[in-house]
């Protein structure tokens, strides 16, 4: 049955193909292609090497599971037989081939795609300069052997010429000679190698990029000779169509970035937001690069320099990464991996230092923690590993998503252009398609899930549900993070809401009112001259909420991440001592049931004094009650309630003894961007016609409600038990005194003289 060829179908028609590197994530994909779209080839000879105890047969065997090989195995099984594998590795002489095999590449390669390379950006040296050097170095001299060569395409990238503000279609001189580098590298130790790599590899950020352009120039030095093509991709994302939507294999690029921060393990990146990304899908590459050859051996004449194709994405096709990154997490909520480490909303940033804050606090500290719980439970720990490879991969992405690049891709263009309708639908390359950009994205994401993790379609609604929870539980500890580094004033009872004066803790300025109030405390060290710094919890809470709105909102992120110090204004800051005397006298008012003591504490900032109140009125009636008790057979307190009560006040003296400033003009300012109807739900006024006073007693009326489960019913006994204690207080205070002054007069002799 004859079949009518497309003009590229017919160009590849008898031919044989000789590919390295086709168990790679393009090389997979060429293989596919070929044998797919190209089916009157003749044959297709790939090397691979044996891998983890499988040899080079049982690999490709595995490869052929693989879900891009699906339409050949349903649609051209026969194809498949026309695959020869030989065991090979770049890193040997001749490629690994000998005898009977490298005779049969020789005689029969019509075509050569040298594709094999080490990926490794933050690789040594030696093993980028042996892998993508002199392996590229070991693929021109078999195919110099190769006697009906049409063409070599080698496969470079297009971030090789770094220092170049717009990438042309050339290879760029470069002050280092490929063959002085392969004699570096093979007399000198590692070691010495690896300590002069930095300075070498200026101004290329990584092995990588610097082993590629040495090998451009390596393959252009051999065109007068050799028909050598150079192809150039920029970063290779998955598949926009085929062999499957999505398709992708590895953790490279921002395949990589999708699934790691959709699984909540990258929680920091370092991006430009404006800059435009530079990613191609894996199947516009692979076409570009079957068509290569084709437009090659069309030319009339041979082009006086080597021909060099910039495979990138068309410039109005380009988008900032800022809007790849929105639109990446606006899918990724629909379309969520299951089973992640934590909510996927991670920090975009310019900024170093914050970057490498969030770095800190979200990559290795939860990494470590995860770890230790491992080794708690004797299971294998994995998380610190982890981490350590994606602060590699981090560090060196960066280079790559800091800065601008431009390309000029002229020649890949013209592939599009000279093909007929029907090789543009076989050998699919349009940069105006009717799918979108949000379109393919979805592709990646989807294809991230099902190729990469694993992940069935069916397990999206449970993945769905554990997305919710995680965003849940991530709100509700970004409240107290941000409730934290907001402020560092105390918190104080309600205000106004939900209900005036609620409290639930002893914590702070409650803690020393009832202690006081009770009875418990008699000495607090505090500079009464200083503003006492403390915000009504519902003033806190109203503006947490406000923040994420107004945060919102904004046009621009802001450079620096967002503070807010959560203090009460200046002009209705009081003095310490204001505080304590207006507690006092609500004391008084409003007294507390069953206490200690008369309240009546001493506020002091003596250190000396303090300590031995607290040794006379803390310790000594603590140690005193404890002993009755013990007598009696009851259960002792009131030793454990002291210890309490003395490292709370030892901590509590560090935020008394120091004066403090805050400016709070970011707070403020929320206030003043709501309208009237947001003023009254969520009340932040510091002008309210309500007194300190007014305050002060509801706090007092608040503790002794829900703290200590006091009725107000219970106030006039309570003013009677004070009244009792004020007596005896009063009495005690004068037998003291009098003791003391009768044992003086009596030790002076004084009082013999009367």
């Amino acid at each position: 049955m004859t079949v009518d060829l497309s003009p590229v179908q017919e160009y590849y028609k008898d031919k044989t193909i000789f590919i390295t590197g086709a168990s790679g994530f393009m090389g997979k994909v060429l293989l596919e292609k070929l044998l797919y779209s190209c089916h009157s080839l003749k044959e297709v000879i790939i090397i691979c090497r044996p891998k983890r105890g499988k040899t080079a047969e049982t690999r490709l065997e595995e490869m052929y599971k693989l879900p891009i090989f699906q339409r050949i195995k349903d649609e051209r099984p026969h194809m498949l037989k026309k695959v020869t594998i030989y065991q090979g590795d770049v890193t040997f002489d001749l490629l690994g081939l000998s005898g009977g095999s490298l005779k049969h590449v020789t005689e029969n390669t019509n075509i050569v795609f040298h594709m094999a390379a080490t990926l490794k950006l933050e690789g040594n040296l030696r093993d980028a300069i042996d892998m993508n050097l002199v392996g590229t170095k070991r693929a021109l001299a078999v195919a110099k052997q190769m006697k009906n060569l049409e063409a070599f395409i080698h496969l470079s990238t297009a971030f090789c010429n770094c220092d170049q503000e717009v990438m042309y279609e050339k290879v760029y001189e470069f002050p280092h000679k490929p063959e002085d580098l392969i004699r570096m590298a093979e007399w000198m130790d590692v070691k010495t190698l690896d300590t002069i790599t930095p300075d070498l590899l200026k101004p290329h950020p990584n092995t990588y990029t610097y082993s590629k352009r040495l090998a451009e120039i390596l393959v252009r030095d051999h065109y007068e000779s050799m028909p050598v093509i150079i192809a150039r991709p920029s970063i290779v994302s998955p598949s926009a169509y085929e062999p499957v939507p999505g398709w992708v294999d590895n953790l490279n690029g921002p395949t990589g970035l999708i699934v790691g921060a959709g699984k909540g393990v990258i929680r920091s990146m370092l991006i430009d937001t404006r800059f435009l990304s530079e990613v191609i899908p894996v199947d516009y590459a692979i076409n570009g690069l079957c068509v290569i050859p084709y437009q090659f051996a069309g030319l009339k004449e041979k082009p006086a320099e080597v021909p060099v194709y910039n495979i990138t994405c068309a410039d109005h096709r380009k988008m900032q990464w800022g809007d790849v990154i929105e639109m990446s997490k606006d899918i990724g909520y629909r379309y969520p991996f299951e089973a992640g480490l934590w909510y996927p909303d991670g920090c975009i940033t310019t900024n170093k230092l914050h970057h490498n804050i969030n770095v800190l606090l979200f990559h290795w500290l939860p990494a470590y923690f995860i770890d230790f719980m491992l080794l708690l439970l004797g299971q294998k720990r994995f998380m610190v590993r982890l981490q350590t490879r994606i602060a590699v991969g981090l560090e060196v992405l960066q280079f790559f998503t800091m800065r601008a690049w431009f390309f000029k891709s002229d020649a890949y263009s013209s592939l599009w252009n000279i093909m007929n309708d029907e090789d543009k639908k076989n050998f699919n390359m349009d940069m105006d398609p009717v799918e979108t950009v949000p379109m393919y994205i979805e592709s990646c994401v989807q294809g991230g899930r099902q190729y990469l993790m694993k992940e069935s379609p069916d397990s999206l609604p449970r993945a769905r549900l554990q997305l919710k929870l995680m965003y849940i539980l991530d709100r509700l500890c970004k409240t107290v993070i941000v409730g934290s580094l907001c402020y560092w004033t105390y918190v104080s009872p309600a205000a106004y809401e939900p209900i005036p004066g609620w409290v639930d803790n002893m914590n702070g300025p409650t803690g020393l009112m009832i202690g006081c109030g009770k009875g418990v405390i008699r000495s607090v060290l505090v500079n009464q001259e200083y503003k006492a710094e403390v915000i009504p919890v519902d003033y806190a809470i109203n503006g947490l909420i406000v923040i994420p709105y107004e945060f919102n909102k904004q046009a621009k992120r802001p450079s620096q991440v967002p503070v807010y110090n959560i203090t009460n204004a200046d002009h209705r800051k009081m003095t310490m001592g204001t505080v304590v005397e207006l507690s006092k006298r609500i004391n008084r008012q409003i007294p507390l049931n069953a206490g200690l003591w008369y309240p009546d504490p001493c506020v002091t900032t003596n250190r000396f004094y303090h300590n031995i109140n607290v040794a006379l009125f803390h310790w000594l009636p603590a140690y005193f009650l404890d002993f009755l008790l013990l007598l009696f057979g009851q259960k002792r307190f009131m030793v454990r309630v002291q210890q309490k009560i003395s490292t709370g006040l030892g901590v509590l003296q560090f935020f008394t003894l120091t004066a403090w400033s805050f400016r709070s003009e970011l707070y403020c300012s929320l206030w003043n961007k709501l309208n009237e109807e947001d003023k009254a739900i969520f009340n932040m006024n510091m002008n309210v016609k309500e007194t300190e006073d007014d305050y002060m007693e509801q706090c007092a009326l608040g503790a002794r409600k829900f703290i200590l489960k006091e009725k107000e019913e219970d106030i006039p006994s309570a003013r009677l038990h004070m009244k009792i204690q004020y007596v005896v207080d009063v009495v005690c205070k004068t037998l003291i005194v009098g003791l003391f002054l009768y044992y003086v007069l009596k030790w002076t002799g004084v009082l013999a003289l009367f």
